[in-house]
Formats: structure tokens, sequence, C-alpha cells
């Protein structure tokens, strides 16, 4: 603490006589305190000093403040239990209901034999309490153990909110160790991160510099060990070798000779896992959390062994025929092959941009298994949205991979599994781009073997939010039997945005055509980024819904690929939701107002939405923000608001899985660094009906030519192959 801070540092002490507000999460709390220096002056106090019971008492640390609304009150930094010293301040104490058994006649009756020096009477022991009339033996064990135990509870608790955490949080770690919880937080504090929602590393790591953990020891190291492995799988690795690892220790300054050791010991723990590779060209050593590698190799087995299975065509070539001349169009050889391949193979993969006809391609594939009296057959994608398109695309019931699987929320798994199977003789997965490792774990291990499995998917977009990518993967290895779509067979409506996307593939820069007011692929050059915003605007608020009659809120989709910057994301959706959303007013939920378009940005399995579903902020109340998406109400607090975000603007990441009307592309030179050819291909092929990109000739050859993609360290590949 500085001296400035010191001046202002001031100290209450007394007993909670009423409680205001109270939040169980995060411990924040308003009462009314009665200070033991003067118990007629009752005092307002807030900070996060719960949990509280009313006839708690504490000792606060903090200053007064004048608060606009609620006058004077003092705003504790943190608080500590403390013990009353009057009689009648202990009598309220005992009798609060923080100590089961001892209620008000009970804390009379001790107080009256004992005095101010109860409280030293219930730590001596149950001898001591049966001097009491009426205190038998069995009662006095009762009293003395509710006593020490709610006492320890208090003390642990207060030491464990000293050390910066909340209320829930210390809760939680005295729930599961304690009295010895001090202890374990002391040795490690790093350990609390996989343990305690909300805990990241910064937060370990100023803990443990509190604690006098030095930054070059061996405690550190393994909890920055975890920590890399776990940022490597949030961007999307699923391992790391064991030279991007020790580099990056060493970039910290931790000493070779430590990390070497805590390696050792995390792996020797099964905290982390080790894979040897003496033939692997790119490192010798593999790290992974153990869930990661526990899935890479599961997924990797049930593919060997779904291959390995015999069984004759699920539908005969004259039930494919027949379903070819029932159809209304005629498919190319590459179609033919993929649903040859589909009824012949136990797994396969049919992938191909957009226009090559899939979801076409899938048609036939399900007339044909209907004639062959195939079933149950199962359809499901990642997202609701995908499923949503599935359903209408085929006309079948459709569903998210969660509910499909029968996502638990409390048990925190799936009910279909290896010893729950899914009951189906076929089942497709569309939109494989955006299945990350884990739920393509969960996808394998619930598949039987009596069923077949066809991924539908485009392996050229970006890979999906979650670790690995396993799509390309898949695809990469030459293992799984494949067929790449590749005729364009749009040529009238969409044909632009299919012609651009293939060329993009091919890196051949795409002109658009702007002469040609009927096209639906433009691309526009203005001179400096604030003439870019102004095509923008006038685009999306303007232009769009002139010609094209589409609602600029919900039929148009304007992607950037970054948040920050004057054409980034944040900015663009400030700006927008100006334009588009003028009379919300401004509230506590940060950029969130009433009616603004917003976006998930986490799976909620809870909620039953994922990362990219879109809706609409309906309302706010004083602690809540009130969402409707695909027709479902939903509610978040203060404390789950970091999972939405307005979406006027979208980064293309996020944009996985999502189609819109129209589609406006913001890439220039702002956005150099992250301009890759399978960003500009993945945005441009969310727009169904039009697609603007607003860039500039430099900016449009980078994003074109750069076809180098950001490595995503996995051995699905090996493993599979």
């Amino acid at each position: 603490m500085n001296s400035g801070e010191s001046v202002q540092h001031e100290v209450v002490e007394g007993q909670v006589s009423a409680i205001l507000f109270q939040n169980e999460e995060n411990g924040f709390a308003v009462a009314v305190l009665e200070q033991s220096a003067d118990p007629n002056q009752r005092s307002t106090v807030a900070g996060e000093i719960g949990p509280l019971s009313v006839g708690a008492y504490l000792r606060l640390h903090g200053k007064w403040m004048d608060h606009p609304k609620y006058g004077q009150q003092f705003k504790a930094a943190w608080a500590e239990q403390a013990t009353p010293t009057t009689q009648e301040g202990l009598q309220k104490y005992l009798a609060c209901g923080l100590f089961p058994g001892i209620g008000k006649g009970m804390a009379k009756k001790l107080v009256d034999h004992f005095g101010v020096e109860t409280l030293e009477a219930l730590g001596k022991g149950a001898k001591t309490l049966r001097q009491i009339s009426g205190i038998g033996p069995k009662k006095a064990e009762q009293l003395v153990e509710a006593f020490q135990e709610s006492s320890n509870q208090h003390r642990v608790m207060a030491e464990l909110r000293g050390f910066g955490l909340n209320a829930r949080q210390a809760q939680t770690l005295y729930e599961d160790w304690g009295p010895s919880a001090i202890l374990r937080v002391t040795e490690d504090p790093y350990a609390l991160i996989d343990r305690l929602h909300g805990l990241g590393f910064k937060t370990a790591d100023a803990m443990a510099t509190k604690l006098g953990i030095l930054p070059d020891s061996e405690v550190r190291a393994r909890g920055v060990i975890r920590h890399l492995l776990r940022e490597a799988r949030r961007e999307g690795h699923v391992c790391l070798p064991e030279t991007v690892l020790e580099e990056n220790l060493l970039k910290l300054s931790l000493p070779s000779e430590i990390i070497t050791s805590a390696l050792a010991c995390l792996v020797e723990e099964g905290i982390i896992r080790c894979e040897v590779t003496p033939e692997d060209p790119i490192a010798t050593r593999w790290y992974y959390l153990p869930a990661l590698y526990q899935a890479e190799i599961s997924v990797a087995e049930r593919i060997h062994h779904l291959l390995s299975q015999t069984a004759p065509p699920c539908a005969s070539t004259a039930e494919l025929k027949s379903a070819i001349q029932r159809s209304a169009w005629q498919p190319d050889a590459s179609q033919e092959k993929a649903v040859k391949m589909a009824l012949q193979e136990p797994f396969s993969i049919m992938t191909g941009g957009p226009g090559t006809g899939k979801t076409t391609t899938l048609q036939l594939l399900l007339d044909t298994l209907d004639s062959a009296g195939v079933g149950p057959i199962l359809l499901a994608s990642p997202t609701g949205r995908a499923a949503k398109r599935l359903q209408e695309a085929t006309g079948r019931p459709a569903s998210t991979l969660h509910r499909l699987l029968g996502w638990e929320p409390h048990a925190q798994g799936f009910r279909h599994d290896e010893d729950e199977p899914l009951e189906a003789e076929f089942l497709i997965v569309d939109e494989v781009s955006m299945l990350d490792l884990p739920l393509a774990h969960a996808i394998f291990a619930a598949v039987p073997d009596s069923c077949r499995l066809l991924f539908v998917g485009d392996a050229d977009q970006l890979p999906s939010v979650g670790p690995g990518m396993v799509l390309r993967d898949l695809v990469n290895s030459s293992t799984v039997p494949t067929t790449r779509l590749a005729h364009i067979h749009r040529q009238t409506k969409g044909s632009g945005i299919s012609r651009a996307a293939h060329q993009i593939l091919e890196g051949i820069i795409p002109q658009g055509d702007p002469a040609n007011s009927d096209g639906d692929f433009f691309v526009v050059t203005p001179p400096t980024a604030e003439a870019a915003f102004d095509v923008l605007e006038k685009l999306v608020c303007e232009r769009i819904p002139k010609k094209y009659g589409m609602d600029p809120m919900r039929d148009v989709l304007v992607l950037s690929p970054m948040y920050k910057g004057a054409l980034g994301v944040d900015s663009l959706n400030e700006q927008l939701g100006k334009h588009l959303n003028p009379d919300a007013p401004e509230t506590w939920a940060g950029s969130l107002r009433v009616g603004d378009r917003m976006m998930v940005i986490k799976n909620d399995y809870d909620r039953e939405v994922f990362n990219g579903d879109t809706g609409f902020v309906s309302a706010i109340t004083s602690n809540e923000v009130m969402v409707e998406v695909d027709g479902r109400p939903l509610t978040y607090g203060p404390d789950d608001l970091n999972h939405i975000l307005p979406s006027y603007c979208v980064t293309v990441h996020r944009s996985q899985g999502s189609e819109a009307r129209a589609v406006i592309v913001i890439a220039t030179g702002a956005h150099w660094m992250m301009l890759r050819r399978n960003l500009l291909y993945t945005a441009i092929t969310r727009g169904k009906e039009l697609v603007v990109v607003i860039t500039n000739p430099q900016a449009l050859a980078r994003a074109v030519h750069n076809a180098d993609e950001n490595k995503r360290f996995s051995r699905l590949v090996s493993r599979v192959q």
C-alpha cells in the first residue's frame, strides 16, 4: 500500500443488523452495520464482504464515500471476521444463524453463564459447557463441534478472500478442501485455475507474487506450463511440440533445469500428457492436456474400427439409379461417386465449395436410402442455425449435435456414448468444418458399429473455433474415403459468389462486375478508411434495403477480420448501432442496448445456444439482459454478459456456419496481418444473394495470394494414417 492509500485507509467494526443487497456469486453486499464504538450509530457499508448473515460481526477496511444516490457509506476494500466485545453483541452474534444448534435461547443461556468469555468457553470443549444446567454430554459435544466448524469456516473464508478470491470461489474451495484450503492455496495458487470458475492465470500469478512464490520457481513453472497449454487450446491447438513449449517458457526467464523438472513432474502426476515421437520431423515430444490427448487417440481408434467393418452396401446400384431417374436433376460424376461411397463405406466424407451441389447430393442420398428401407436416419449440425438450414434444405428433421447426443448440463457430459449409443442406421453430420476435436470425440463414441457415418462440409473454410481442424485433417490423411465436389452447378442466381469463391481458392483475384447491376458479387475500392466507412454505411442503411428490399437488421451481415481499429468490429458495431438503433438509451450492460442485434460468442450447453448464434436484445432490467435467439427468450446476468456481444458487425471467425442474404466484407490495409486466403473465402461464402467486398487492390491481392494458414498443432493426421 502506498502512502496515498494509507491516508485514506480506515477501519470500522460492528455487527450486521440488516442486509440491503447481496450477490452470492461475487460476494458484493450492501448492509447496515451497528458500530461497536457506538452501538447507536448505524452505517451503510458496501463491498465484496459477503456472504453475510444478520448478526455477523465484521471488521472492515476501506474508506468513507458519498454515494450520489444513497448518501454517505463505507466502501469496504476487504473484510475480516471479528468477535463482539459486549455481552449483548455476543448474544446477537451467537444467535445470528452462523452456528447450527445455537438459537436465541441457547445464546442467552451461554452468555448469561460465561459473559464476555463465552467464545473462549466454547473453544475449550464440551466439559466446560456442561457446567450449565440442562446441557448434557451429547448436547455439549454438538455445540462445540458446530462452533468449531463454523469458526474454522469463517477464519478460512476470510483468509481466502484476503487472497483476492470472491465469495463464491472461497466457498467452493472450503467445501472441497475444508480448513486445508489455505495451505493448498499458498503451496500452489496456479492449481485454482482449473478448479474455480472465472479465475485465470493473471489472477493466480498475482496471488503467487503476494504469497512470495518466486518467478523462477518450479511452482510457477508448473503453473505457466498448464497456462500455455490452455492458451494453445483456446487458439485451436490440440497439443504443443516441446520446441514451441520450451521456447515460450524460456522467454519468461524460467531456467531450463526448472522447466525440465516441472514438465517431468506434471507428466508423472498425470496433469499433462507427453507423447514421445522419435521419428516425427517436427518434434520428438508432444505435450497435451489430458482430455485432448484422450480425445485425439479415441477419434483415431474409432475411425480405424469403423473403417474395418465389413458390410454390403446399404442400397443397391438399381436403387440408386431409380433415385436418379426420379430426381429432377442429373448428378455429375463426383456427386454420383459421393453417393455410392456413402452407401458402401462405413465412414466417408463429402466436401466441396459453394455451388458444387452438396445439398442436392444429400437429397439424392436420402432418397436412395428411403427406397432401400434404411432407417432410422439422423441428421445433425454443430449449431442451431446450421441444423435449421439442413432441415429446410432436406425437408427432414435435423438437430444440433448436442441435442442429438443428449447433453446433460449437471453431469457436464453426453448421455449417448459407448455404453448408450445412438439408435440409427445412418448418421449425416453437416457443416463439419465447424467440428472441433472434443465434439468429434463425442460423435465417434456414440456411433454404433452398425451405423454408417457421413461427414459433409467445406474443407477450405476456416477451421473450427475450438481445438483441432478435424475435417481438414481427415481429408488430408487420405485414409478416410473422401469425395470432393468440384463442378459449380449454380449458373444463374449465386453464380458470381460461387465463381469468386473458387477463383480465390485458385489464387485468382476476383474482380466482381460493377457494370452488371443484376450481379451478386461486387468489389468496391474507396480511397481512404473514412470513405470505406461511408460506403459501408450507405450500403447497409440505404442502398441494399432500397434496391433489394432487405432488412438491414436481419438480412445484412457485416464482416471484419479483427476487433480493433476504425474498421474493426468494435468500432463498426458502435457506429452501425447508432444508425440502425438510434433511439436506444445507454445501459449498465456496456455496449448492449434494447433492440440491438446480438451474437452468442461462447458455446452454452445449458441454454442450448452456440458460438455464432444470433438474436436481439428484448429488454434490460436493473440486473438482467433479456435476449431472443431463434424465437427463444434467454436471460443473462452481469456475470455472464461476456457470453454475448452486439452483432451489427462480427469477425469472420465468428461468422462460421452463418449465412445471410447479403454480406459486406471489410478487408483493407488496416487488416493486413489478418488477411489470408481461407479467411476471405470463408467470408464471401457466407452470402446467399449478395456479397460486397470493400477493400483496396493491395489488400485484396494480399488476401488472395497469402495461402499461409495459422498453424494448428495436432497429431490426428498421423494417428489416422
